[in-house]
């Protein structure tokens, strides 16, 4: 089952550091798991259009490739 959102995102360029937002589909893509009665839903975010740096003009988004916002560092607090 696949859900969809609209929804505004933030992403820091990894060129410049200079923080933008674009909108973006919100998608829960379901992925399996070891027990048939439990459902795990997986959020993931799709560009609407091409998105560059407003300060490098470096590419951050792309419509066909899905964004997967994770937490980097588990022990930050």
């Amino acid at each position: 089952m696949n859900c969809m959102l609209i929804r505004k995102l933030g992403m820091k360029c990894s060129g410049c550091g200079s923080w933008n937002s674009f909108q973006v589909n919100k998608i829960f893509i379901e992925k399996s798991t070891s027990e048939p009665k439990v459902k795990a839903y997986i959020p993931f975010y799709e560009p609407l259009e091409v998105v560059k740096c407003k300060k490098c003009d470096q590419t951050i988004a792309e419509p066909k490739v899905l964004i997967r916002i994770c937490r980097s560092d588990l022990n930050a607090r």
